[in-house]
């Protein structure tokens, strides 16, 4: 039996009920997504263009081929993931794709004592054992052998005949195999050893990339767009702007309720891609060919690290998962000061070395990094967002730093109205007027809903995701922006706010007097 509004009998009886009152501003959960290649010939039980959940690197080499181009983004994701949800799209290779080949030449070898040759390919560091009075061919067979003991190297070796040239060959076809470099003593005190000499030819060959809408509308299409929430997506297609502005569009493109930032989906996710290419402003007018041909790309990104000999796949899933890492915890947390694992390259190759050019290839939406005591150090991250419609001191969706907290606005707006509170409503001009009880725990006027934007802005403030919430509340008292639809179906509603500032900037001016004179005055 229970008590019921008609019952009259007395009695004192207590009952227990969990209920969430109180507005919350929880961190989105971040969630990757790598999405590439993979040995098709050996691994045959792979799904194609299917979302799977990963938990390590060795599980994707498992699953995917060893050193092939998901495992390598998974080895570079996980080094910084810190433990984030992670998962992968396998996709099959392009059916026009060739594979990548360069060379290393040992002709020039004489007079060869024992070593070790420091051989580093896509930054990966291959110890070679040399012996006293090695010849060419034996110079060659160590080579080969070190690089086919190392499963996670994104290449295999073989010698040719008769001139005994090593042969990498990168494992899979594509675009990706040109960016794999093959370099020789990247650090401090290593040298050939005495009498051998190598000549390398640069990877090259590597032609076309999959289709990356087949992956994209894997993730879902029209309202379950990226059902899953993805929020930090890494490929492994590099500047191929068939795959750049397929991203984009699916995303959404511009400043509309498009794509993922459809009223409907909520649920946008941020890209970025590297770039290694060591031609000074050459290399920097290059990307900006990119990024100003797609200024109301508000998703992808690219980060130029010029003539660093790792593989451009690898340092935008590294920088990638440092940046989901980061907001997991402080969704308002910039990069700037961020290091990250790789080599840089030498000083006469970066552009980046000059604070102005990196100002303006910031401004125009490419990323810089900077070298400090030799470890290649984040600054701003930013996206190609830069329409000549919005002034840069507005354009919020430049910043991946102010994407973290776009995506986090519009998850806490989206989990608030889901709330028991806010479902089966009955919407009033007054809920004072309301006099039953029973009643008034489901009704809602224009009121009710401006007091939980209030609520919602000053739980933001408090997670430093607001410069003050005092500019929204004033607004929304203002009034109009909030309103009962004309068929009293619902609300339509309107919360202006200003994001917190992404502090990089520390303009100090030290001023001076060589003279005491002022301490007797």
């Amino acid at each position: 039996m229970s008590v019921i509004p008609t019952s009259i009998a007395a009695g004192q009886f207590t009952g227990l009920e969990n209920k969430q009152f109180a507005v919350t501003a929880e961190v989105l959960a971040r969630k990757i997504l790598l999405i590439g290649s993979y040995d098709e010939v050996n691994k045959t039980a792979v799904v194609d263009n299917v979302p799977v959940q990963i938990l390590s690197p060795e599980e994707v080499g498992d699953q995917t081929g060893f050193g092939y181009m998901l495992h390598r983004l998974a080895v570079a994701a996980f080094k910084k993931s810190g433990g984030i949800e992670t998962w992968m799209i396998p996709q099959p290779e392009d059916s026009g794709a060739d594979v990548a080949v360069g060379e290393i030449d040992f002709a020039g070898s004489s007079g060869v004592l024992a070593g070790t040759m420091a051989l580093y390919i896509a930054g990966l560091r291959v110890p070679v054992t040399i012996t006293d009075a090695m010849d060419v061919e034996g110079i060659a067979d160590a080579v080969v052998a070190a690089i086919t003991a190392d499963a996670d190297l994104p290449v295999t070796a073989t010698k040719t005949a008769v001139t005994f040239e090593v042969v990498p060959e990168a494992k899979g076809q594509g675009l990706w195999g040109n960016d794999i470099t093959i370099e020789f003593n990247l650090q401090a005190g290593e040298a050939l050893p005495t009498g051998v000499a190598a000549a390398v030819t640069d990877m090259a060959s590597g032609l076309t990339v999959p289709d990356i809408q087949d992956a994209l509308n894997a993730l879902g299409t029209g309202d379950a767009q990226n059902e899953k929430f993805f929020t930090d997506v890494i490929h492994g297609y590099g500047q191929d702007t068939d795959t750049i502005d397929a991203i984009s569009v699916y995303n959404g493109e511009g400043n509309d309720f498009v794509g993922n930032y459809a009223k409907t989906v909520a649920r946008p996710f941020r890209c970025l891609s590297a770039d290694v290419t060591a031609t000074g402003s050459a290399a920097l007018t290059a990307l900006l060919s990119i990024s100003n041909d797609r200024k109301s790309n508000r998703t992808h990104g690219i980060i130029a690290v010029e003539g660093s000999p790792n593989h451009p796949i690898e340092i935008a899933a590294e920088t990638m998962a440092l940046m989901a890492r980061t907001n997991s915890k402080r969704a308002e947390e910039s990069y700037i000061g961020k290091q990250l694992d790789i080599y840089p390259g030498l000083v006469s190759e970066r552009w980046s070395s000059d604070y102005t050019a990196r100002d303006s290839a910031l401004k125009q939406g490419i990323t810089s990094v900077v070298v400090e005591n030799g470890i290649v150090t984040l600054k701003n991250v930013v996206s190609f967002y830069h329409p000549g419609s919005i002034a840069l001191a507005s354009n919020a969706f430049l910043s991946m730093r102010n994407i973290s907290i776009i995506q986090n606005l519009g998850n806490s707006i989206s989990l608030n109205f889901k709330r028991e509170k806010w479902l089966s409503i009955t919407i009033v001009s007054d809920v004072t007027k309301i006099s039953s009880t029973i009643s008034r725990e489901k009704v809602r006027d224009i009121d009710a809903v401006i007091g939980e934007l209030v609520a919602l802005a000053k739980e933001w403030e408090g997670n430093a995701w607001l410069f003050e919430s005092d500019f929204t509340i004033d607004r929304l008292a203002a009034g109009n922006l909030v309103t009962i639809r004309a068929g009293n179906n619902g609300f339509d509603m309107t919360i202006p706010v200003l994001l917190s500032g992404e502090g990089g900037i520390l303009n100090t001016t030290v001023q001076f007097d060589a003279s005491s004179a002022i301490l007797t005055t």
